[in-house]
């Protein structure tokens, strides 16, 4: 079963700026790959020709301005190990962890292997970590998986991190 680790992270879910652009939004997503760590910053409005949010955009902490340090345990110890999700049965390494601003933490599963007809890399695929099965992956019984899943649900699925620097 993993253990887990405290890190000093950026708040999420507080007003910030972004150091580079100016602008001020929200920081909604923390995620680590090896020793690298990136927030998905979702600037404040919406697009006036879609009425959509406008583009998030993954950020280091360098570029945020007014950023509360907190603490939060999160199972590092997945990151370069096999897991399978239970329902799919895909499986590979993890190669990062994302933190949700609800509290629930996802893997990003890449696969060996590429796609027969274009020799592609296969994608990776995003699962809550309460899905996977793996040496590293904390164990729980249903009941404490039922509480876990009220407390802190899983939303839907992010862009992949693709910062820009």
């Amino acid at each position: 079963m993993s253990k887990l680790t405290k890190l000093s992270i950026l708040e999420l879910g507080t007003k910030v700026q972004d150091k580079s652009t100016g602008s001020e939004g929200m920081l909604t997503h923390f995620q680590m790959t090896d020793d690298t760590k990136h927030y998905l910053f979702q600037p404040k409005g919406l697009n006036p020709k879609s009425g959509q949010p406008l583009t998030a955009t993954w950020i280091t902490a360098n570029r945020v301005i007014h950023g509360k340090r907190v603490n939060v345990e999160i199972p590092v110890e997945m990151l370069g190990t096999i897991a399978t999700d239970k329902a799919s049965g895909f499986k590979g390494t993890i190669i990062a962890i994302t933190l949700h601003i609800n509290g629930c933490i996802h893997a990003l599963i890449q696969p060996k292997g590429t796609v027969k007809n274009t020799g592609e890399l296969i994608e990776p695929c995003d699962f809550d970590v309460r899905r996977l099965s793996g040496r590293k992956i904390p164990r729980l019984t249903l009941k404490q998986k039922k509480a876990s899943q009220k407390r802190k649900p899983s939303p839907a699925g992010h862009s992949p991190c693709t910062p820009r620097m």
